[in-house]
């Protein structure tokens, strides 16, 4: 990830929760954020009746769900997101918050989701810029330190903004909000 970029995460991620109406104690819908921004999802379910490989479809929300979570793709001048429906609500909403990253960042699009040898051909810095702001819409630095100073578990940070408690322990953690309270929390006793 470029130098930096963390804390332009951040900035953005508060403004497209404002402009989403969506304070520091509100759940993010990324599902908002992709009607404001135009952006149609569909299921791949809903791409068999689009003339793709049922077979193929049944694989992904199969026995191997866990291969795709969703895509990007371009249209024209635009773009929609398929998702994999098949996982639980707080995963998706993960997910379409990492896809709808991509899409605020103005990531470029390409028309291959795979390359030649079937593997995703995207680079590693975009999915990283992707995931940095997705988890930031999710779940602000602010919130997070705000829920650590509150002393609210992984759980009770899940159940408030929506996501799974894997989700909530990983911002908690990473955002270094818990040590940053902690921290505080000693300061003032001294």
């Amino acid at each position: 990830m470029r130098r930096g970029f963390k804390t332009e995460a951040r900035k953005l991620a508060l403004q497209v929760r404002e402009e989403m109406g969506a304070g520091l104690d509100d759940p993010f819908d990324p599902y908002d954020l992709a009607t404001k921004y135009g952006v149609q999802i569909c299921s791949l379910q809903d791409l068999v009746s689009s003339g793709a490989n049922p077979a193929a479809v049944a694989h992904f929300t199969g026995h191997r769900a866990n291969a795709f979570d969703a895509a990007v793709v371009p249209k024209g001048n635009g773009c929609f997101i398929v998702e994999n429906t098949v996982h639980a609500l707080t995963r998706r909403r993960n997910t379409m918050s990492h896809e709808m990253s991509h899409v605020v960042l103005e990531h470029p699009f390409t028309p291959t989701i795979v390359d030649s040898k079937g593997c995703r051909s995207a680079s590693i810095e975009v999915e990283d810029e992707a995931s940095c702001l997705g988890a930031e819409l999710l779940i602000p630095y602010e919130s997070a330190l705000k829920a650590a100073r509150a002393g609210l578990t992984n759980e009770e940070v899940a159940e408030k903004y929506c996501v799974s408690p894997r989700l909530a322990a990983f911002r908690m953690s990473a955002s270094g909000a818990r040590k940053v309270a902690d921290r505080q929390r000693r300061f003032s006793r001294s």
